[in-house]
């Protein structure tokens, strides 16, 4: 079983943090070389700082608003494995599969911001952005048979109908729990107007899909042991299309979508035993095992916001 560990909650900020250094450093080093490097003995080391403050000083906007998450992933069939029991003989020896089953994430609506710097010498042209936004918990969802039928509707099944031993285990429904996310995402974006009053972008980049105190809250599920929810934490691509539009030279509004793919995310929930009405006081709970499932990671984050440039 793998757990996530408390003392690690903090170091998504961390690394936040640690993304825009980097891109600050990235974007400022270029023109400190050219302009800077050829007269550092004459004006000292301190110059180089100084200049790298008053470059980001005078070229760093903000966006700020509001994010909707939109996932539309695909999912492999929910597998079963390490049934015991009366389970093992309703699902087989080894693994097996639910047919018609997937799981996916739950939208969400979340406030949202945008960091940018625009780089030495594209004449504002091009920039890179770190997208900010604090802790999104989203839900962690099975779809199909998972959510509508029982996950042990018969104890075992054998070679007739009759030998099957209804349980009496009820439908978990949609929701099994909540996974927090805080990914780090950088991005690079090219501007073809930047002396309009409508300003058109688009960019591409990379995200660390990040997640942490996963947390299972399914009433069924929960009713004998919690068991503990497990997801991969792959880096993704991202691709995203927006519009800003001036409002004065330094205030402006905005929409933005963006795409977030080429990932593979998977997920399996562990210890699962759970309660079966018909069955449980007499041969003791139904033990499922784990069930996992692999998902193709697909989504868009759209958002509105407004926004200042530092010029």
């Amino acid at each position: 079983m793998i757990y996530e560990k408390k003392s690690g909650h903090r170091w998504p900020q961390a690394a936040a943090a640690c993304v825009v250094g980097a891109m600050t450093l990235a974007v400022v080093s270029p023109a400190l070389a050219e302009d800077q490097v050829g007269n550092l003995k004459d004006r000292g080391s301190h110059s180089v700082f100084g200049d790298a403050i008053n470059y980001v000083s005078h070229n760093l906007y903000f966006r700020f608003g509001a994010g909707y998450f939109d996932y539309y992933g695909s999912s492999s069939e929910l597998k079963v494995e390490n049934a015991k029991g009366l389970a093992a003989q309703a699902f087989g020896a080894g693994s097996s599969s639910i047919d018609g089953s997937g799981s996916s994430l739950g939208n969400k609506m979340f406030p949202s911001g945008t960091l940018g710097l625009y780089m030495p010498g594209t004449n504002h042209h091009l920039a890179t952005e770190v997208t900010l936004s604090a802790p999104i918990k989203l839900d962690f969802q099975v779809s199909g048979i998972a959510a509508n039928q029982s996950i042990s509707p018969n104890a075992l099944n054998g070679n007739g109908s009759n030998n099957s031993i209804p349980t009496g285990v009820p439908t978990t429904g949609r929701n099994i729990g909540t996974v927090k996310t805080l990914p780090p995402n950088i991005s690079f974006v090219y501007r073809p107007f930047v002396d309009t009053r409508i300003q058109p972008y688009i960019g591409l980049g990379a995200m660390y899909l990040y997640t942490y105190d996963t947390n299972v809250s399914n009433t069924v599920l929960n009713s004998v042991n919690q068991p503990t929810l497990y997801l991969s934490k792959p880096w993704a691509c991202t691709g995203k299309i927006g519009v800003d539009v001036n409002i004065t030279d330094t205030f402006f509004v905005g929409a933005e979508a963006q795409y977030i793919g080429c990932a593979t995310v998977k997920s399996k929930l562990n210890n699962i035993r759970v309660n079966a009405p018909n069955l449980s006081n007499t041969f003791g709970p139904v033990n499922v095992g784990t069930i996992s499932s692999t998902n193709k990671f697909r989504a868009v984050i759209y958002q509105l916001s407004m926004g200042v440039r530092f010029d």
